[in-house]
Formats: structure tokens, C-alpha cells, sequence
């Protein structure tokens, strides 16, 4: 059922793909066949993260509104403030600080003043259910009651994380002129935070209660992204959580975790069921076309690795000496390639070192993957192996003779008149001394007969 479904969806774009040339903004370079998919999301990126290649890319740097993928950021700020989520809580002020939220139909959990809640119900309030006053409250709280001075660390934490393509205004997501960032941004907000084991925790919990207090009764967490339950048909066994958001301004969008033997991928979509003609219905394509995408990299690409850590790769001269040392891989490189592709790597390095650059471990070069003859960004350093047995260096006499002995040896091989000259004189020699000496001997003998 799960493959058909799939089948028809890439058949779909597929048509889309020829009806709506141009739709797709996408990199020039090394087209492959996922880019034939034309998405109903406005923006997307999918990244493999043990290499962080990118495996399919559309307006990943343009500028959208991301909803309530905002609360992601909202989360790893507050994880950041509160190492003890379990054990810290927080008491509702005054309930307008919520009317805002209220007055523009935002998810909320209709908080009472006097409530007391833990941080971590309100984390997962707001990363399951999307409760925008719990993440209001949160900042609220961590911003020492100033939700500007929270949102304020928002911005510096995306700075730090390298968001260059987004701009927050609150911790909700609800819509803001000012409010703004890219599915590349918000990869790059989802790598950062899958770091964080207690993130992972809050995205992979399906369901649960925030507790009963005295003003309210318990409240039910569900998560409102119902790809992420096995029953439905789009659903992978890969996935492990993510965020939803949706707003007039920002459409459907998804922001999901998956990982699957060893090999994991980041997935944004943002932007989907824009279109005013509703040509597809209720449903919700950010998630379709997640699953479609996702599920084509794991069918599709693989990762290799090339080279280990410490694994020789060549062996150096050391200049005037008859040393030569290992020089091994610094790390393991490995490549995220289509199925039946073969890569291959270079060598970038000096033909010979000196025995004063001799030291374990120094950085004498790189090696660089390549894949169909082209250069990758994979590359890792190569490391100089030697045990400090002591190296002989020559020296200049025997340099010197050495270049001597180098120059006659050319001469003999590459000079065929010269050798033969030196032969002849060799024979003219060896056949006048002794003529010399048997007429210098003759010339004594004739000196001693005697004188009449």
C-alpha cells in the first residue's frame, strides 16, 4: 500500500515536473534524478548528516516564514538555560501575557493564572502539541520576564549555529513581517539541536499528559504530526520526530529527523499547499513530500567510507637521507554516493620533507575524494607517522661524492661517443706503458756496456 501510494506520488510530480518548467529553483551542478520530482513545497533541503551533503535543494536560501518551526529554536535556548527541566518550574503571571497569542487563534492551553508548571511539561506542550502560550510562558521565564530579552538570545544562538538567513521576533512562530528564515537555516537549527539528547527526547515522545493542577484539568499531549505514527501510510521507520508548522502566511511546512542504520538526514519543506486552487485537497504535502524525499535517499544512496584513520596512504623521502616515513589517513573519510558509484581520492602532498620537518603527527598534506573524476568537499588531512628513530642525514662529502658518482653514471649511460672514447684511451694506455717501460730499459742497458 505504502509503495504504491509512493509510486503515485513520484508519478505525479513527475507530470508536474513537464507541465511547470522552471518551478523548481535547484543547484546546476550534478543534477540527479530526485531533482525530476517537482515539489508543491515552496522551499526545500534535505541533508544527509555524517557527511552533510545535500542531497536535494530548492530555494533553500530563500526567505519564508517558518511557523511554528520557530519552537525548535524556543527549545534549544531554554535547554541551554535549564539543565534541570524535571526539576524547575514555572508559575503563570498574569494571563495577558497570552492575549496576543489568543486574539490570533495561536494553540494554547488556556493556562490560568496561579498555575505552576515544570519546564519540561511545557517543553513537550509545545514540541508535541504546539501550545504557543507554553512557549510564551518559556520565555517569559528565561528572558527574567522579558520575552524581547529571550527572543534576543534566540537571534544570538542562530548567529551562533550560522542561520545567516533568519530573523526571530518572538518564540511561537505566530506571523511577524519581521519574523523569518530559510529551510537552509532550519536544517541547520535541527542539526544543532539533535546534539542534545534531551531534544531527541521531547521529538521521539508520541503522546502523554501535562499533569492536573488545581485551576485546570490534565491536559493530553499528542503530537499533531501523524506521519510520525506507524499507522500511516506515509510513515518510515526511520523517522525519529521533527516539528510541524503552519500559518496563512507560511503554509504547511515539516522539519524531520530520521535515522536508519547508521545514516541519518535532515528534511525541511516549507512553504506547501500555497496554492489557492487547493488542487490537493486536505492534504498535507510538507508531510507527503517528506516521506517521498526521505525515502528516496535511503533507497538511493549510501554511504561509504574510503578511508580509515590512521591507515597508510604513502610513504615521504626525508631529503639526503635513505628514510622514508609512513604518512597515513588523519580521520575516516567517508562519502555519501548513489548506488554502483565507484569514487576515488588524491593525494596532495610535497615529493620529499626535510629531516627538520620530521615529527609525528605534523600535517604534511591532504587527500581529497573524487567522485567520476571530479572533486568532492570530503577531504581530511594527511598525518606524517614516525617513531623518532633517529634519521642519518648525509653529509657533504658524501653528498657531494654522491653527485659526482650520479654525473658519471649519466655520463656512461646516456653518452655511447664518450664511453667509447674513454675505452680507446684506456687500451692506448695500457698498451704504451709497457712500451715506455721496456724502452726505458733498453736505454739503460745500452748506458752500461762499457766505453773503447
Amino acid at each position: 500500500m505504502k509503495k504504491t501510494l509512493l509510486t503515485k506520488l513520484t508519478a505525479l510530480c513527475l507530470v508536474l515536473g513537464l507541465l511547470l518548467p522552471g518551478a523548481l529553483s535547484v543547484r546546476a551542478a550534478e543534477r540527479d534524478p530526485i531533482y525530476d520530482m517537482a515539489l508543491d513545497s515552496q522551499g526545500a533541503y534535505l541533508m544527509n548528516l555524517e557527511t552533510r551533503s545535500v542531497v536535494y535543494e530548492k530555494n533553500a536560501r530563500a526567505r519564508m516564514f517558518p511557523a511554528s518551526l520557530t519552537k525548535m529554536l524556543t527549545a534549544l535556548v531554554v535547554l541551554e538555560k535549564c539543565p534541570d527541566t524535571e526539576g524547575t518550574t514555572i508559575a503563570v503571571p498574569d494571563t495577558s501575557l497570552f492575549q496576543a497569542i489568543i486574539d490570533e487563534g495561536g494553540v494554547n492551553m488556556e493556562m490560568r493564572q496561579g498555575e505552576v508548571f515544570t519546564v519540561q511539561d511545557l517543553l513537550l506542550g509545545m514540541m508535541l502539541n504546539s501550545f504557543c502560550d507554553a512557549a510564551e510562558l518559556l520565555a517569559w521565564h528565561f528572558g527574567g520576564t522579558d520575552t524581547g530579552r529571550f527572543v534576543a538570545m534566540m537571534n544570538e544562538k542562530a548567529a551562533a549555529i550560522g542561520m545567516e538567513d533568519s530573523h526571530f521576533a518572538n518564540a511561537h512562530g505566530l506571523h511577524d513581517p519581521e519574523h523569518w528564515s530559510s529551510p537552509h537555516d532550519i536544517a541547520l537549527l535541527l542539526e544543532e539541536a539533535v546534539k542534545d539528547d534531551r531534544f531527541v527526547s521531547l521529538i521521539t515522545a508520541r503522546s502523554g499528559f501535562i499533569p492536573a493542577t488545581e485551576y485546570h484539568d490534565a491536559r493530553p499531549l499528542i503530537y499533531t504530526v501523524s506521519i510520525f505514527y506507524p499507522q500511516n501510510e506515509y510513515y518510515l521507520d526511520a523517522f525519529v520526530g521533527g516539528k510541524s508548522g503552519f500559518t496563512d502566511e507560511a503554509g504547511r511546512c515539516l522539519a524531520s529527523y530520521s535515522t536508519k542504520d547508521g545514516v541519518s538526514y535532515i528534511c525541511v519543506m516549507m512553504g506547501a499547499n500555497m496554492d489557492s486552487s487547493r488542487r490537493y485537497g486536505r492534504d498535507n504535502m510538507a508531510w507527503i513530500e517528506t516521506s517521498t524525499l526521505v525515502s528516496y535517499a535511503y533507497e538511493n544512496f549510501a554511504l561509504q567510507t574510503l578511508l580509515k584513520k590512521g591507515q597508510e596512504m604513502t610513504r615521504i623521502p626525508v631529503l639526503d637521507s635513505e628514510t622514508k616515513l609512513s604518512v597515513t589517513a588523519g580521520e575516516d573519510l567517508t562519502l555519501l554516493t548513489r548506488a554502483g558509484t565507484e569514487p576515488e581520492y588524491r593525494l596532495d602532498l610535497p615529493e620529499a620533507i626535510s629531516a627538520t620537518e620530521a615529527e609525528d603527527g605534523a600535517v604534511v598534506g591532504r587527500v581529497t575524494l573524487l567522485l567520476g573524476g571530479e572533486e568532492t568537499e570530503r577531504s581530511c588531512p594527511l598525518l606524517l607517522k614516525w617513531d623518532g628513530t633517529p634519521i642519518h642525514t648525509k653529509s657533504f662529502l658524501e653528498k657531494e661524492g654522491a653527485k659526482a658518482g650520479e654525473a658519471i653514471r649519466r655520463i656512461f649511460s646516456e653518452d655511447r661517443a664518450f664511453v667509447i672514447l674513454i675505452i680507446l684511451l684506456v687500451v692506448v694506455i695500457a698498451v704504451s706503458i709497457p712500451a715506455v717501460k721496456i724502452t726505458q730499459h733498453l736505454r739503460k742497458k745500452k748506458a752500461k756496456k762499457p766505453k773503447h
